[in-house]
């Protein structure tokens, strides 16, 4: 699997014209194939993307001590982080060339507590795409014991810059 990469400062992010010259799935396969930064916060929380193809987009992590709460518990905010990644980036694919999104809501289900050192899997689908907004949901299992850990949904806006 290709290395991604993190920006260290704002410069190494894509300038805007550059990402809006391509269609939000060659936008994402640039980023796991290392030839475009990844979400600088996906490298503190201990997750990468690691598929992406049209409307669904695979997050891989394993949470550990940084990421646990006062109780020593995978923290909720571990759980919110990873869906809104997969889930908005299964948005991103589903852009047209031009085309830019952000985050307008999101819902996250903790179903069970993720062990610190347990491998997951996050998965963000695509719902609906449409001229202002787009849809998605998501979910959270186990590696070994396929167990569902939490399920998401998340909106979307829809924006074209310059109109």
């Amino acid at each position: 699997m290709p290395e991604q990469y993190f920006a260290e400062s704002p410069e190494d992010f894509l300038p805007l014209e550059e990402v809006l010259s391509m269609s939000g799935l060659d936008y994402m396969r640039k980023m796991v194939a290392g030839e475009a930064p990844s979400p600088t916060v996906q490298k503190s929380m201990a997750y990468r993307i690691t598929e992406v193809e049209e409307g669904r987009v695979t997050v891989r992590g394993t949470p550990g001590l940084p990421q646990t709460n006062a109780f020593g518990g995978v923290h909720g905010g571990w759980y919110a982080m990873a869906l809104d990644t997969a889930m908005t980036c299964a948005v991103i694919t589903g852009l047209k060339q031009g085309q830019t999104q952000t985050t307008l809501e999101f819902k996250v289900n903790l179903i069970r507590a993720i062990k610190p050192g347990t491998e997951v899997i996050g998965v963000g689908q695509l719902d609906h795409i449409g001229r202002s907004t787009g849809v998605a949901r998501g979910e959270i299992r186990g590696v070994e014991d396929g167990r569902l850990y939490a399920t998401g949904t998340a909106t979307c806006f829809i924006m074209t810059p310059g109109l």
